[in-house]
């Protein structure tokens, strides 16, 4: 772990083990790896219960110290979190790979079907970590596919992504994807092969400007539905990411747009994180193992900080 907070390439082969995400035309971005706490992080909350949760699980003592819950799905988990009263709520997952066993339900299909239907009325804008290959960029569709080849998304999440974009559009949530130029793509995505660093610049750079963009535009036309999502991976929504990484989070920068009412929440499948050493080290772990089958058990790790680990397939 202390390799992991010192250097962005220790930091990178692990997130990397986990995977980044890419689809066919339209291209998801989304990195793994996740750490509950900066260096300089304040000490979490005193441990509260959930007035509408199960009882806490026994566990690990370190892991029992933090504020936990337990819920019947992911609906039940996003209304104890809206508590916190975000102004945008940056959720991230980790993801599937096709050159991974996992799970067969994703974090994405989970988001879609039960926590939407809780937040959708509330919601005026969704930000998906997805790029649109301008039709007009000569290098666009090879650029792409070699992001897509690296990625190794399952087929799956293309309908996933679908199944999500038509929930936005039921709800009448105004969506957003990032805006990359040919020369973005370029250096992305040249012959050699995916430059991995340049990636997560361009992938926050983006996340960062089109959610300040939506937080300033709604604030100044007085929209009644409170909350912004952006939806994509563990790395850029990190409020409290590591010195190594912190390059690659958009949270900070939209915690003060939004003057401290930034929300992140990881969605975690247990399958994707048992046998990883950056999350075994954690003080959370313990709670894995212990999570009631079929349930959601949410973590709050720090403030605004949650974690959601969610149930086997």
């Amino acid at each position: 772990m202390t390799a992991v907070r010192r250097s962005p390439v220790a930091a990178w082969t692990l997130y990397s083990a986990i995977g980044v995400v890419g689809t066919l035309a339209i291209v998801t971005i989304a990195c793994g790896g996740k750490k509950p706490a900066r260096d300089d992080a304040a000490p979490p909350p005193s441990q509260t219960a959930a007035a509408d949760a199960a009882p806490s699980v026994a566990g690990d003592t370190d892991a029992l110290a933090l504020p936990h819950s337990v819920h019947d799905d992911l609906g039940g988990a996003f209304a104890h979190i809206l508590r916190d009263q975000p102004r945008v709520l940056g959720v991230g997952e980790l993801h599937l790979r096709t050159d991974k066993a996992g799970p067969t339900v994703s974090a994405l299909a989970r988001f879609t079907g039960e926590a939407m239907p809780k937040l959708g009325t509330r919601v005026s804008d969704l930000v998906i970590e997805t790029w649109l290959v301008d039709p007009a960029c000569k290098i666009g569709g090879a650029a792409t596919q070699r992001v897509e080849s690296a990625m190794k998304r399952p087929e799956s999440t293309k309908s996933e992504i679908g199944a999500l974009v038509g929930v936005i559009k039921q709800n009448g949530i105004k969506a957003h994807v990032m805006r990359l130029t040919c020369d973005d793509l370029a250096a992305v995505a040249p012959p050699a092969g995916v430059d991995a660093e340049r990636l997560l610049d361009v992938v926050t750079r983006e996340l960062d400007r089109v959610t300040r963009s939506a937080v300033r535009y709604r604030d100044e036309h007085a929209e009644p539905r409170p909350l912004i999502v952006v939806f994509g991976g563990a790395l850029h929504n990190d409020l409290y990411p590591f010195e190594s990484t912190k390059q690659w989070s958009y949270a900070r920068s939209v915690d003060q747009a939004t003057n401290g009412r930034f929300v992140e929440v990881d969605l975690y499948l247990p399958e994707l994180i048992e046998g990883q050493a950056l999350y075994e080290a954690e003080d959370w772990y313990p709670l894995v193992a212990k999570a009631p089958p079929g349930k959601v058990l949410l973590v709050e790790r720090a403030p605004h900080s949650w974690l959601a680990i969610l149930p086997r397939s």
